[in-house]
């Protein structure tokens, strides 16, 4: 019963205090004017126009939710908040910033509708067109797709088998941070990376920025619809795990038809189900499929992979689990 009571003043309270305390602190610019110093409450205030008692209590409200500490000479944000919550371009693949305005449109617009939702009466509506159309929509997708691919990269980069693997087909490879850090990993690797039109120019960019142009190539194609480039391993990079079982059965199969005998199948994906963890990360865009009329996201157990790769003609499966992902890797026999 106590354990139930605490779960159910967490659903209640904690979100919401989370949440709206970093919301606010966001609005105010006081994650970019403390950065990694200690600052005086004056010097805050007049930075952040706030009166310098209500930010006191604003202060002492993140310190008690571990978000700043008092420090001699003022206040610091705690190593997780710089971590978390500044500086996103240095924190790009491990970084909460680019989340924080698309969560409280959510809120606005759809979250709190939801129960008009459900009822047929709400439909959800994005922020930003998807598929996305233009530059600044891609940059708005890629940026959010990169900031939590670090666990995926370090999972990857111990347990990935591509050693003597020259071509590398990543399939929906976002900005192409995972391709680089492979890249970086295994030295006679190339990769073509797939990607919507719109988006290649970002790809170039990010990986040119690396000094990896004459490694990596994205191209556009279709992973739905089109065959897939011959590769001598393909990688789905947080691709598979939200669609369901006929969906990945499908996918696999284009890349089993792109490989020659003896090619390799990586798959890393999120672990969504898990009864004593769920994965709200998942669900913020599950619940959204709500007022969808057809939608191929499902909540699937990772084990399935095991008889559709099987299924599929894969043989020598192999299962990585850490970081709350998991790596399946198979070979085409």
């Amino acid at each position: 019963m106590f354990a139930g009571t605490e779960r159910a003043y967490d659903m209640v309270f904690k979100g919401t205090v989370d949440f709206f305390a970093i919301k606010a602190a966001t609005d105010l610019g006081l994650f970019a004017a403390m950065g990694d110093e200690t600052r005086d409450l004056g010097a805050l205030a007049e930075a952040t126009g706030t009166v310098p008692m209500r930010l006191e209590k604003f202060l002492i409200t993140l310190k008690e939710i571990g978000v700043a500490r008092q420090a001699e000479g003022g206040w610091a944000l705690t190593p997780f908040a710089v971590q978390f919550f500044t500086d996103a371009e240095h924190h790009r693949n491990l970084t909460m910033v680019p989340f924080v305005d698309y969560i409280s449109s959510l809120v606005q617009t759809f979250y709190v509708n939801l129960a008009d939702v459900v009822r047929g009466k709400t439909d959800f509506t994005s922020m930003v067109p998807y598929p996305p159309r233009t530059r600044e929509d891609n940059v708005f997708y890629e940026t959010i797709h990169r900031s939590n691919v670090h666990f995926p990269i370090r999972l990857l980069r111990e347990h990935a088998k591509l050693d003597g693997v020259t071509r590398l087909l990543d399939v929906g490879g976002g900005i192409g941070d995972i391709a680089s850090a492979m890249c970086e990993r295994f030295p006679d690797l190339n990769v073509t990376l797939i990607n919507l039109p719109s988006a290649l120019d970002l790809v170039s960019e990010n990986v040119a920025s690396r000094g990896l142009a004459d490694r990596i190539s994205p191209v556009a194609v279709d992973m739905y619809k089109d065959a897939y480039p011959q590769s001598d391993a393909v990688l789905f990079g947080r691709i598979l795990y939200p669609m369901n079982a006929q969906f990945c059965t499908m996918l696999l199969k284009k890349a089993y038809d792109a490989l020659e005998s003896g090619g390799r199948v990586l798959i890393i994906d999120m672990i969504i189900s898990d009864p004593e963890k769920p994965n709200y990360d998942y669900l913020t865009h599950y619940i959204c499929s709500i007022s969808m009329g057809f939608s191929v996201l499902d909540f699937k157990d990772h084990a399935i992979y095991h008889d559709v790769l099987r299924n599929v003609g894969f043989t020598d499966v192999t299962v990585n689990e850490a970081y709350d992902y998991v790596l399946y890797q198979a070979v085409k026999p």
